[in-house]
């Protein structure tokens, strides 16, 4: 019996029945903000899990042991040093490897745990009595469901009641450190205490009564709405972030219908939205005057306000208690949006575990924005994440303009007055980062040591939007300049995208760059006026000319700082990728030729060369001088030596230079000579990476939870969609009329009853059977294998296939370019004739003669022969006997 699986991720089947259920999770290790931990009595104390306030309080009981918890366990990365000299390589524009960002699966081949490390955990959890309820690709977090008494008893902690000091509740807690075996490389847990929930970081919304002040914007009452943002900061710009993808960390539901008035009233096109609900939550706003649909409607609104040619804006909802990690896990994961937002506050820690996901997301060139909060100064700490190196944070300013839909005129910190402003400071537990090194401190108080708040700001006061269901409202705080700088980045993206550069990513070193240049004021407003003091900090901060810990560097001007940061060079290359080609040994190949467009999007001339690292490969021209606003194109293509190669898969880099600038732009090329098409074949990486899976219940597994043993190498993908037909996909590249030979391994297992149907399996190319089947039996591995023909540009290989009492196992999936079966040499002597042609290993050949052509029919010249390498040899023992003329025939 199989359950239905919520998310995608790798699910693990329960003892004697298939009950998957799926919650992401993440674990993480802080370069920067990881507490030390010690070895204790043989066990690895876990820090930071006990929340501040506990030790000015008393405990008023204990958690019953019966209560139910959900948990995010975090794993270590490996390679941490490697990890964080890669992210300084990926953004110092000196560096070859600025800006070539990893893949979610190349990250996790680098810095994830392994699979034995990740499998120890699991083992752990349910050796303690704590069910499995969700795995990440990334093998860095491991979900976990249980009781209190088993997860204190796993912990070596007892969970603790108490009374919450500022709200009318009770919290648990731990009243110690948690601590575990260090074998595990276990960073941290999330979920022992519910001291702070995730909570939004704007100010309450107030109805539309108050006449708000300036009356400048374009919408009710002179609020800002709609198009007051772009006009204001990126007037002018074309740029509306199209093809862009926006992604949102949200904590409750929204009414579609709040958004749809909004669009109506502000007169903003209809940007597609798609909701990714994570830990079961199922999209509901949460009613009452605690609801937090007026933050997520308010992010959605002005983030479409500012590229509202977007593609679509994502968000990941999570219900009000949900596990933060769990929400960015997956967004970094999914890896589809380049610019992201949250204006939540995750709570009180531990946050080594948020930061390692922070660090991912700087890996894959993914934008991280928070608002920096609405409680004016930090005294010395800053709610999480709100001081973490990795992303960039948000403050808010008062602004004024010329009128609705008007030009910028000035801005000053925003302070509602109350203690309630654009919150700023430093926090003592985290060092100065490297990027915020240099700037001078003096006049903003803030710290030489520690990582000073906000990076930059916007507008955040006095913004229309419509929430709750219908009801116009006035929002103010930083949670509004979050999403509007997701919104500025995705016109960045786009900018970088349509010169052929990478996208832009983690913003903070090109900002500070920016902001102690001599030219700051081209790029930033800089905000000198205003505080954002309070009873706790009551000389603390004041704006200041230049960087300051109120507004940060101050805010965008437009395109300005829009094409500064997406272009870190005047010389464009497009395509923004190389190219790949595929075939048989001796060619044809896919792709022979491709033609890339270098531009000079700079005022100023400068010289260009272009050099490759291959004897196969020819460009030309190599190099030339372009003039201001100017274009000229490089032609490269596979030359005579590609088809004398053997065997295998190469690689090229062409390497472009701004000889005036030393700027470096890379293009890869990837040539496959008679190797498998198919990527992750052998579902080695541990998931479905480079495949399209539309089902509930597969997933790819190691032997231990379904009992088929990997064909070859750690993995093996269960099939095992119910009741109807799973597919599962993958597209290549290919030429028309080309054969191919695809082979696959397939396996019928069978439930703990012995019950293998009803089961069916599919294999299409390109749409049709090459494979049908139904009610298979339980056997062994076995081996199908077929010879399919080419289309141009692209074929697709495609399974569709159920098992409902058990899984359909498939591994070693490979397409191999067969190639046309060619003498490559004749050779006589003693009376007998030597012939050898090109073939490929596997297949079967047979050689035929006739003594004329003008012989009806041809002789077979022996047995068929089987091939073992990609050439074969025969020899015609009797040439003298007749045998004037050979050829070869491909066997079925």
């Amino acid at each position: 019996m199989k359950h239905e699986l919520q998310g995608h991720l790798t699910p693990f089947s329960l003892s004697t029945v298939k009950k998957i259920q799926v919650v992401f999770l993440l674990g993480a290790i802080s370069s920067l903000a990881t507490p030390a931990s010690a070895i204790i009595g043989g066990r690895q104390l876990l820090p930071g899990h006990v929340p501040a306030v506990v030790a000015r309080s008393q405990p008023i009981g204990s958690l019953p042991g019966d209560t139910n918890l959900r948990l995010a366990i975090g794993l270590q990365l490996r390679n941490r040093e490697e990890l964080t000299n890669l992210i300084a390589q990926l953004y110092d524009p000196t560096n070859p490897r600025y800006r070539q960002y990893l893949t979610p699966a190349e990250f996790t081949r680098q810095f994830g745990p392994t699979p034995e490390q990740y499998q120890a955990v699991i083992a752990f959890a349910r050796a303690n009595r704590l069910n499995v309820v969700g795995t990440h690709p990334n093998r860095v977090l491991l979900d976990v469901r249980g009781k209190a008494a088993d997860i204190q008893k796993a912990f070596n902690t007892n969970l603790r009641l108490y009374a919450h000091p500022t709200e009318a509740r009770n919290f648990y807690a731990p009243e110690t450190e948690p601590s575990v075996d260090p074998a595990l490389r276990l960073l941290d847990v999330s979920g022992l205490d519910n001291f702070r929930k995730p909570h939004p970081k704007s100010l309450k919304a107030t109805p539309l009564r108050t006449e708000p002040k300036p009356q400048a914007g374009s919408g009710p009452n002179g609020t800002y709405m709609g198009g007051d943002f772009r006009a204001v900061y990126a007037r002018n710009s074309p740029l509306t972030g199209t093809g862009q993808i926006l992604g949102l960390v949200e904590f409750d539901g929204y009414y579609t219908n709040d958004i749809a008035i909004y669009r109506t009233t502000a007169g903003v096109p209809n940007v597609p939205l798609q909701n990714v609900l994570v830990d079961g939550f199922d999209g509901t706003p949460s009613p009452g005057a605690n609801s937090g649909n007026s933050e997520v409607a308010l992010d959605i609104e002005v983030a479409m306000s500012m590229a509202p040619g977007l593609s679509k804006i994502l968000v990941y909802e999570s219900d009000p208690t949900g596990i933060a990690n769990d929400v960015i896990s997956r967004m970094a994961t999914d890896n589809l949006a380049a610019q992201m937002s949250c204006s939540w506050s995750f709570g009180t820690g531990p946050d080594a575990t948020t930061e390692q996901i922070f660090q991912q997301f700087a890996v894959q060139g993914q934008t991280f924005f928070n608002a920096s909060g609405d409680d004016g100064a930090f005294a010395g700490s800053v709610p999480v994440p709100g001081a973490d190196p990795y992303i960039t944070i948000a403050g808010a300013t008062t602004l004024t303009t010329t009128g609705p839909k008007g030009a910028w005129v000035s801005e000053t910190t925003w302070n509602a007055g109350g203690g309630f402003s654009s919150s700023g400071g430093y926090d003592n537990s985290v060092s100065l980062p490297i990027w915020q090194q240099g700037v001078d401190m003096t006049a903003n108080r803030g710290s030489t040591a520690a990582r000073n708040v906000p990076d930059v700001s916007m507008v955040g006061d006095q913004i229309f939007i419509v929430a709750d269901n219908g009801q116009s409202e006035t929002v103010r705080g930083t949670s509004v300049s979050a999403p509007l700088w997701a919104g500025l980045t995705a016109l960045m993206n786009q900018r970088a995208a349509s010169e052929g550069h990478s996208s832009i990513g983690f913003l903070n070193p090109a900002l500070y760059a920016l902001g102690r240049g001599a030219n700051h004021s081209v790029y930033f407003h800089d905000v000198t006026t205003g505080n954002n003091t309070n009873s706790s900090s009551p000389t603390g901060f004041f704006a200041v000319a230049g960087y300051d810990l109120c507004t940060g560097w101050g805010t965008p001007i437009g395109q300005n700082l829009i094409d500064a940061l997406a272009l870190p060079d005047g010389m464009g290359v497009l395509p923004a990728m190389g190219f790949s080609a595929n075939g048989p040994v001796g060619g044809p190949f896919t792709t022979s030729t491709q033609t890339f467009t270098i531009t000079n999007s700079s005022a100023a001339s400068f010289d260009w060369a272009v050099v490759d690292d291959a004897s196969w490969l020819d460009v030309g021209p190599s190099e030339g001088t372009l003039t201001q606003l100017s274009g000229t194109n490089v032609v490269v293509g596979l030359n005579p030596n590609a088809s004398l190669l053997a065997a295998g898969t190469y690689t090229a880099h062409l390497t472009f230079t701004n000889l005036t600038t030393h700027f470096v732009q890379k293009r890869q090329i990837n040539l496959s000579i008679g190797s498998s098409l198919v990527l992750n074949g052998g579902f080695e990486s541990g998931d479905f990476s480079y495949w399209q899976l539309n089902d509930l219940f597969s997933f790819v597994d190691d032997g231990s939870n379904t009992g088929i043993t990997p064909r070859g190498g750690n993995f093996v993908a269960a099939l095992g969609q119910i009741g109807s037909l799973g597919t599962l996909a993958q597209s290549f590249q290919t030429l028309a009329g080309q054969p191919y030979l695809l082979s696959l391994w397939l396996i019928v297992s069978a439930d703990i009853n012995g019950l293998t149907t009803p089961n069916v399996l599919r294999v299409q190319w390109n749409s049709k059977n090459v494979f049908a089947a139904s009610n298979l039996s339980d056997s062994g591995w076995t081996n199908l294998q077929f010879m399919v023909t080419g289309t141009s540009p692209s074929s697709t290989l495609q399974f569709l296939f159920r098992d409902d009492p058990a899984y359909l196992g498939l591994d070693d999936v490979s397409l191999i370019p067969v190639p046309t079966p060619a003498f490559t040499s004749i050779v006589q002597a003693n009376g007998s004739i030597q012939l050898n042609w090109t073939s490929l290993a596997g297949l079967s050949y047979q050689l035929q003669y006739k003594a004329s052509l003008t012989q009806a029919n041809w002789t077979n010249l022996g047995s068929p022969i089987e091939a073992n390498d990609t050439t074969t040899t025969a020899t015609d023992p009797n040439a003298n006997a007749g045998s004037g003329f050979y050829r070869l025939l491909l066997l079925p």
